[in-house]
């Protein structure tokens, strides 16, 4: 009987072991806890006609969860926002917020624009301007993840591949989210690869809000 004692208690052990390392992956993942190298990250947001004002209201809701979710600041993740159908709009520079509270009240107020579906110019304006020096992004290194966060709904009305790889070969690892009818050969053609770590679909808008956790824990 006297080999089993040990044994019991390295199985009490290891258990104690597994309990705290749990316990620091749940502290780990905690809203407003995320660690990570230092990021640029510029979400790029349908707002063509096909998508309804309530369901622009649920992708700012989206934006504000995973924004929620990440550390903040001028030396961690720097977070702009670009709004896009037939033109682009710059909404958030990666030099403009570096609070989560004011980046939360700076996606309460972006507008839909409500026009075509322009997402290749979308793109081509991340790459030129949101991602640049000028607009608050580091320079280019190892050190520092540049990552886009794309979320369209329909089907691009331009060519969204080359400028995608345009984007991928600056350096830029790019996440595609498709929502109802999307055109699922152009949202791969934006994405990085693995594509099934990098594309995502949902039904409908409401229900994007369930991605949340997915890219916290990616960013993270």
């Amino acid at each position: 009987m006297t080999p089993t004692v040990p044994l019991f208690l390295l199985l009490l052990g290891l258990m104690g072991a597994q309990a705290t390392l749990d316990q620091r992956m749940a502290a780990y993942m905690a809203p407003g806890l995320c660690t990570t190298r230092p990021t640029d990250l510029v979400f790029i947001i349908d707002s063509s006609r096909s998508v309804r004002p309530s369901e622009f209201e649920q992708v700012k809701v989206f934006l504000k969860n995973v924004i929620d979710g990440l550390n903040v600041g001028p030396n961690a993740t720097r977070v702009g926002v670009v709004n896009y159908a037939s033109r682009v709009k710059n909404e958030v520079s990666l030099k403009t917020h570096r609070t989560k509270a004011a980046l939360v009240r700076a996606v309460s107020k972006i507008e839909p624009l409500s026009t075509g579906t322009m997402t290749g110019l979308a793109i081509q304006f991340a790459l030129n301007a949101a991602f640049s020096e000028a607009e608050g992004a580091r320079a280019k290194s190892p050190d520092v993840s540049k990552v886009a966060i794309i979320v369209t709904d329909g089907r691009p009305q331009d060519n969204v591949k080359e400028v995608a790889q345009r984007a991928r070969d600056a350096g830029i690892e790019t996440f595609a989210i498709g929502v109802g009818r999307v055109d699922m050969t152009t949202l791969k053609q934006m994405a990085s690869e693995p594509l099934d770590d990098h594309v995502d679909y949902v039904e409908s808008y409401s229900v994007i809000e369930k991605l949340t956790k997915k890219f916290q824990e990616a960013l993270c």
